[in-house]
């Protein structure tokens, strides 16, 4: 397996001893957390395909953090920006707070605990047909990234 530069930088923040990360980042048709748990319908999209340009998408980001027992309820900056590559122009920032409220009971020592988030994109407005870069950074440091293209068929 080939690991590109994000996945190598969140390595690096886990061997510094961060203790928040980015696990999983998805582009989908939906997803909705129920009971805790992340659930997502069609993910892995790396293509969105619109009949008139500009446009919007009804995807959604699913991601999966982690946070270390001793943190799980203090908040962590997650900002997502979706990027156009060809232009190097940011089209969309989404703040999250990363957190646990409130702390699940039973977390032993040293445990991390798995943090599901849902980001829709519905009113992300995609200016032109292109190549796209959605970038998550969490408390400030880049944490993953994933690319997909915009397309223009008209009917």
């Amino acid at each position: 397996m080939r690991w590109g530069r994000a996945e190598r930088e969140c390595g690096e923040r886990y061997r510094r001893g961060v203790a928040a990360r980015l696990d999983a980042l998805l582009l989908c048709d939906f997803a909705q957390i129920r009971d805790g748990l992340l659930f997502v319908q069609s993910g892995g999209l790396t293509r969105l395909v619109a009949t008139s340009m500009p446009a919007t998408f009804h995807t959604y980001v699913a991601a999966m953090g982690s946070v270390a027992s001793h943190e799980a309820a203090d908040a962590h900056r997650m900002v997502m920006r979706v990027k156009a590559i060809d232009t190097a122009t940011t089209v969309a920032t989404v703040n999250v707070a990363m957190h646990e409220r409130p702390v699940p009971p039973g977390l032993a020592p040293g445990e991390s605990r798995q943090v599901p988030i849902v980001v829709p994109l519905q009113q992300v407005v995609f200016p032109a047909s292109g190549h796209y870069d959605l970038q998550v950074d969490l408390d400030d440091e880049l944490a993953g990234a994933l690319e997909f293209r915009v397309a223009h068929r008209p009917r």
